[in-house]
């Protein structure tokens, strides 16, 4: 079918260059049966640039010589109709051989163009509205009308069609996407306005949503010099500051470190790498060893999750994807929500040990510092994770979903940068956010900043504060699901075809980006940071049965949080819920997964986690945790990156195989660039507020090495600041350590879905 299919194009193509030549567009489609008029510009003039481009390129099309095969390969690579319409595949084209298609010298080259179209009552622009008949049942009735029959004239059947419900999942900006190929002198207005006079009289408004040519000119912006002169200057101190620790490190010259150059040395990659790969395979009151596996078993969750939602835009078989989540195990994915509420809890945990033991330790809390600290460690690794957004990174994404990116992404951190860097974007979840994962940067820095008001009272009021925590704990329940209740909202986020989208849209804006709603496993952290304070330096004793319990409990808890929504949250054969699930899963459901994790947590620092503990606790887990904040800041972009720049052939073909394999090769990707942005803007700052913060504080240094020996990794601090890198519970974070008031960073960000998710 594709030979003959390919033959007819070309006779058609030729023949309708012709004749542009000769009588002009109109005359054109009637003769060529309206097929060319779907992938060129033929209402263009014939003495424009474009016209005589495509002139030549009908003569190639004649021609039987080699070097004229550059114009069948412009139409080869056309999408065209395929196979597995019934599982939605797009008539994607081939993005390769229609960029690398060049006439002989140069002089015409591919320009791969896709489209989008829409059904409209309407003919005329921007009075698109909803056909008042099912367009699936009318497109099963074309299906069997048209599928298996070699109809060269396909395409040309599916633009007449008045209703065309081809693909209302997979493309979200119309019923049909394909792609062309033409010269790449056409520019995309020609080709939008010779398409509107070919769909619009068939009640069929397209749309060209981007054109790209291979080797396309590179034009930077002011925006892009100097984001790039501000990492080159970064690069060049981690290089200069690296050299001057070597040589320090290898010489008797220590002493140089005390003086201006700490402020250089900083920077060095030598010491901070240093510090990100330590390990401390030793559990104490103060290294709560378990953590560090918890963290990245939730940050490789979510990668998972994400990895699923990244390549719908162009997936061939959307109805096996659908399907493969039937069975209840697909519920991980599905329902992959509480692997966020992981970094909640461990959030609330890490801030209320370090305050309340610093408050133990000064008995004064001050409170500009305790905010300063939060801002100076979390604002220099999104700053720069926004810049690289908002202007070089359009350059790495190529091929034919790249307008993704340059007409989302792209201007959006232009123009909404700041509510990343001010922790806003929680509260515009509805509509454009540049970095999407970041709501929960945002979530999470405002109940930082109520923190004082919620574990204070736990130091110096004792009976209230533990009162006070217990209220505000049962309000963290009662608030989302009163929210839930008076508007009618799904318990949480379900694919169900039954919930009307508005319902869903209404969870994903007053739910689930709010930290009203979010609290709970946060609160669940703050009482066991509030236990292992009074529990100090001693271990608790249980008794068999109380284990047994215990365990017991948290595994069919934990299953039910995770596994509780499967008749619900599904597209085959779902369930509609009730009220009472609404209300009880609604509102409790983060809340009994915090108290899961403080379980396990609890159990497992106390020498009752078995098997659990030795997975957790193993020291292999403690250098990636340390780069979770930047692995959070990078791993979707990276995930959309990698998609799009290996889908220059067309679909992709869902299997869980693929996804494995997807996953897998983002986390390799990431961890690097990850590590590399901490280097540059995470690591340097702690030492910077250690110096500033703690101007009387010297951190010792390491002697130097024997002769032929590297040096050895900075010893720990008297009070732990080895820990830079994470291992005690007050550095439990992204290479960081305690501050001039004794507060971590709990920064254990990573988010579920974004808003297209």
């Amino acid at each position: 079918m594709l030979g003959g299919l390919l033959v007819v194009v070309a006779v058609f193509v030729a023949e309708a260059v012709s004749l542009l030549h000769e009588s002009g567009a109109d005359y054109v489609w009637r003769a060529a049966g309206d097929l060319g008029a779907l992938y060129l510009p033929l209402a263009v003039s014939p003495s424009s640039p474009c016209g005589r481009a495509m002139g030549e390129m009908a003569t190639a099309l004649e021609s039987n010589e080699i070097s004229a095969m550059w114009a069948k390969h412009m139409i080869d690579s056309w999408g065209k109709t395929t196979d597995g319409q019934y599982f939605f595949n797009p008539f994607n084209g081939f993005y390769d051989e229609c960029v690398t298609a060049a006439s002989p010298g140069g002089r015409i080259k591919g320009k791969h163009c896709r489209i989008y179209t829409r059904v409209t009552t309407s003919t005329r622009e921007g009075e698109s509205t909803v056909p008042d008949t099912d367009p699936a049942a009318e497109y099963l009735a074309f299906l069997r009308r048209h599928v298996g029959k070699p109809d060269p004239a396909l395409l040309g059947s599916l633009a007449r069609e008045p209703r065309m419900g081809v693909m209302p999942l997979a493309v979200p900006f119309g019923n049909v996407q394909y792609d062309t190929c033409m010269p790449d002198v056409c520019t995309k207005e020609e080709l939008q306005n010779s398409l509107l006079q070919a769909f619009l009289p068939h009640g069929v408004f397209p749309s060209v949503v981007v054109c790209s040519v291979q080797d396309e000119r590179v034009e930077f912006t002011d925006g892009d010099v100097g984001f790039m002169s501000l990492v080159s200057f970064l690069l060049g101190l981690v290089v200069c500051s690296s050299v001057v620790d070597i040589y320090l490190h290898y010489t008797d010259s220590q002493h140089l470190a005390k003086g201006v150059l700490r402020y250089l040395l900083v920077f060095s990659a030598y010491t901070n790498l240093a510090k990100i790969l330590q390990v401390n395979p030793k559990a104490s009151p103060g290294n709560i060893t378990c953590l560090h596996a918890m963290r990245t078993l939730s940050m490789v969750w979510v990668i998972w999750c994400h990895q699923q939602m990244t390549p719908l835009i162009n997936m061939a078989n959307i109805i096996t994807f659908i399907m493969s989540f039937k069975n209840i195990l697909g519920q991980a994915i599905m329902n992959g929500y509480p692997s966020v509420d992981t970094f909640f809890f461990l959030s609330g945990l890490l801030v209320t040990y370090s305050l309340l033991r610093q408050s133990k330790r000064t008995n004064t809390f001050n409170l500009p510092l305790f905010y300063v600290h939060r801002f100076m460690r979390l604002v220099p690794p999104i700053g720069l994770t926004v810049g690289l957004y908002a202007t070089v990174m359009r350059f790495v994404v190529t091929g034919p979903i790249q307008s993704v990116w340059s007409s989302f992404f792209y201007p959006t951190c232009q123009q909404y940068w700041w509510r990343d860097v001010f922790f806003l974007d929680n509260f515009y979840f509805d509509s454009a956010v540049c970095v999407g994962q970041a709501w929960y940067l945002g979530a999470d820095m405002q109940l930082y900043l109520v923190a004082p008001l919620i574990i204070l009272p736990l130091y110096f009021t004792k009976s209230f504060g533990k009162a006070w925590l217990f209220l505000v704990t049962a309000l963290s329940a009662i608030v989302p699901a009163a929210i839930i209740y008076h508007y009618d909202l799904p318990p949480t986020y379900v694919n169900n075809p039954l919930v009307m989208p508005e319902k869903t849209d209404g969870y994903t804006n007053k739910i689930y980006p709010m930290p009203w709603t979010r609290a709970s496993p946060w609160l669940a952290g703050v009482w066991l940071g509030y236990i292992f304070y009074k529990q100090g330096n001693t271990k608790y004793k249980m008794n068999a049965l109380t284990v047994c319990v215990g365990w017991t409990v948290a595994t069919i808890t934990g299953l039910l949080v995770v596994f509780g929504m499967f008749s619900y949250n599904r597209v085959v054969v779902p369930m509609p819920y009730e009220v009472m699930t609404q209300v009880v899963y609604g509102g409790g459901h983060r809340l009994a997964w915090g108290a899961v994790l403080a379980w396990v947590v609890f159990a497992c620092h106390n020498g009752y986690g078995g098997v659990v503990n030795g997975f957790l606790s193993h020291p292999v887990w403690q250098p990636v945790s340390r780069l979770t904040y930047t692995t959070y800041l990078l791993a979707l972009p990276v995930q959309y990156i990698i998609h799009c720049n290996t889908s220059q052939g067309g679909a992709y073909y869902f299997s869980h195989l693929n996804m494995l394999i997807s996953t897998v090769g983002a986390v390799v990707v990431t961890l690097p660039l990850a590590l590399l942005l901490s280097l540059l803007a995470e690591s340097p700052v702690v030492g910077l507020e250690r110096i500033l913060l703690r101007p009387n504080h010297n951190t010792p240094r390491p002697a130097p090495p024997s002769k032929g020996e590297a040096a050895p990794p900075p010893p720990a601090n008297p009070d732990g600041d080895s820990a830079e890198a994470g291992t005690t519970i007050t550095t439990t974070t992204t290479t960081t350590t305690t501050n001039g008031v004794g507060f971590s960073n709990p920064v254990f960000t990573v988010e579920e879905v974004t808003k297209a998710s």
